[in-house]
């Protein structure tokens, strides 16, 4: 009888020992896809907040587009926004000038070319007034300033305003900014 248990506890050793390994090869499998869900809710939340950053330094240079003709004239976007910085758009891309705002430490966006002298303008006949159009990307950074080299996401953008024919006069009326 002794013996038999023996042989009965030899089995049972073998089976604990294949379902741990068993158990083990599955919690590694789980952490690994965790971890791998972790990683990519992470990159989903850079580039959504990348994105945003773009479309608010889109906003940020409507907001700053000039709307009269004095104020085109006097160059209020030179005053307002210069390149303070050069940084490649795109991964391998070419180095161009920027102008770079920084929301936080980690958070900021970037405007290039700077979109700050000689508008396309078009002056249709009769009196209309003159369409001022820009045209510049807006890149959005997440990471810290010192890590980052270029936009995680881009924006292509052209805005433009409107402005009376009043407004070469000295009229006061102000333009229309479209985007």
């Amino acid at each position: 009888m002794n013996s038999e248990q023996n042989k009965n506890s030899g089995i049972s050793m073998i089976i604990v020992l294949w379902i741990m390994a068993i158990l083990t090869v599955l919690t590694t499998v789980t952490a690994l896809m965790t971890q791998s869900d972790i990683a990519s809710t992470i990159n989903l939340v850079k580039r959504k907040g990348a994105l945003q950053l773009a479309e608010t330094g889109s906003d940020y240079f409507i907001s700053m587009i000039p709307t009269t003709a004095a104020e085109v004239a006097a160059g209020m976007l030179e005053d307002s926004i210069t390149a303070d910085g050069l940084m490649p758009l795109e991964s391998g891309g070419d180095t161009v000038a920027v102008h770079r705002v920084n929301m936080s430490s980690s958070r900021s966006f970037v405007i290039a070319p700077v979109p700050v002298n000689d508008p396309y303008t078009f002056s249709p006949g009769g009196g209309q007034g003159t369409y001022y159009i820009y045209e510049y990307t807006s890149g959005g950074l997440m990471g810290e300033a010192s890590v980052v080299e270029s936009p995680q996401k881009v924006v292509d953008v052209a805005a433009g305003t409107w402005t009376a024919l009043s407004e070469f006069s000295g009229g006061g009326r102000r333009g229309h900014t479209n985007y």
